[in-house]
């Protein structure tokens, strides 16, 4: 099986970027998972090898063969043997929306809110930056990684992903781009949760397009203004999701 046509790196740097704690296996199965879930890795898309995956994880090639496993039973990849063979997302693992929603409802409002927060100064942070730091032509390239209307939603929660990322590495920054790398690992999925509805998508191509907009005009506070909106409603949507994946998983109270 020939590997997936892949849009771009940034988004897969920061699924594969290094496990703050080394040595888990349940870290390593729950951000992959996540990263395929979201739409971040694609379905027929092959993975890093084992020993690869250590590497860029931090962690013994024991715990990576361990998560696989995991991932394995909840069939989210398949392996192959002999030539061409390895580690593949397995046909339409990405599209559990349902399991994405269980992820929402497992965190708390004060959670939600305190991360949603750090993200959108982040990367609010990261567009007036790049707008003032980023060429004409740098600055164009991010076009490019616009989702078309006629993409599904993993291609859409890719590509925003990768929009982000890139605009974090126009600041010319490695740290501040690590970070970011970090925030979308573990927050992103649950950021693109609302791109499953059309309308949202709709909306979100115009909140980005005002973004690069200002990035390519070079106005700074205009990049930073038009990406707190943006982001600002983004966390709205994903909080009245939330509410809403809550009440579907409550479960009755017991009688007292």
């Amino acid at each position: 099986m020939a590997d997936a046509p892949r849009r771009g790196g940034r988004a897969r740097s920061a699924i594969f970027a290094p496990l703050s704690e080394v040595g888990r296996a349940g870290q390593v199965e729950l951000r992959l998972t996540e990263a395929i879930r979201s739409g971040v890795l694609i379905e027929g898309e092959r993975l890093p090898s084992e020993p690869e995956l250590a590497g860029l994880l931090g962690v013994a090639v024991v715990t990576v063969r361990e998560a696989l496993t995991g991932l394995r039973g909840q069939g989210l990849v398949t392996t192959t043997r002999g030539r061409g063979g390895g580690t593949f997302v397995a046909a339409e693992a990405a599209a559990d929306e349902e399991a994405l929603a269980e992820r929402l409802a497992s965190m708390s409002r004060a959670e939600l809110h305190d991360r949603g927060t750090q993200y959108a100064l982040v990367l609010a942070g990261c567009a007036e930056i790049a707008a003032e730091r980023a060429d004409a032509e740098e600055a164009s390239l991010l076009r490019g990684l616009l989702a078309d209307e006629s993409d599904d939603v993993g291609a859409w929660r890719h590509a925003d992903a990768e929009l982000w990322l890139s605009i974090a590495s126009l600041t010319q920054s490695a740290r501040v781009t690590r970070e970011v790398v970090r925030l979308e690992a573990d927050f992103g999925m649950v950021v693109r949760i609302p791109l499953r509805d059309p309308e949202v998508r709709a909306r979100t191509l115009v909140g980005v397009e005002r973004v690069i907009a200002a990035i390519e005009a070079g106005d700074a506070e205009g990049a930073r203004r038009g990406a707190r909106t943006h982001l600002q409603e983004t966390l709205d949507r994903v909080a009245r999701t939330q509410a809403d994946v809550t009440d579907r998983h409550r479960l009755p109270r017991s009688a007292s």
